[in-house]
């Protein structure tokens, strides 16, 4: 496998993660929807002492991570089939090692926000 056909298979890795994350993320919403009322509050950050510090309404608690991965994946996505072929190489195994990551940390983040949610939730009931 030459230099370049081993750079587009780093890009296309970085897009089928981010495409797989975001799905993820998408199910995961889903399932918490699921188990939230409509028109109840989610915490959205917690303090030290394991209050929220602030609400938001559920649509937008369970789509803001997911937009959010959404916004900087499109970014990476962009700016990895958009760089010059003279160092492909070294720039797809950035690229494509920052997608990957990033999809991961976005997936694990979500669903930390997610369990706690609807642990502290669950307990105000």
């Amino acid at each position: 496998m030459n230099p370049l056909d081993y750079s587009h298979f780093l890009l296309w890795t970085g897009d089928l993660c981010f495409v797989a994350g975001l799905i993820l993320m998408a199910v995961l919403s889903g399932i918490a929807a699921q188990k939230i009322a409509p028109g109840v509050k989610v915490p959205m950050q917690f303090g030290f002492d394991g209050k929220p510090i602030w609400s938001a309404p559920r649509r937008f608690a369970l789509l803001f991570a997911p937009s959010l991965a959404a916004g900087f994946g499109l970014f990476l996505t962009y700016m990895a089939h958009t760089t010059d072929t003279g160092d492909l190489t070294k720039q797809a195994l950035s690229l494509g090692t920052s997608r990957v990551g990033m999809a991961l940390a976005f997936v694990v983040a979500h669903m930390a926000h997610l369990a706690i949610a609807l642990n502290w939730l669950g307990r105000q009931k």
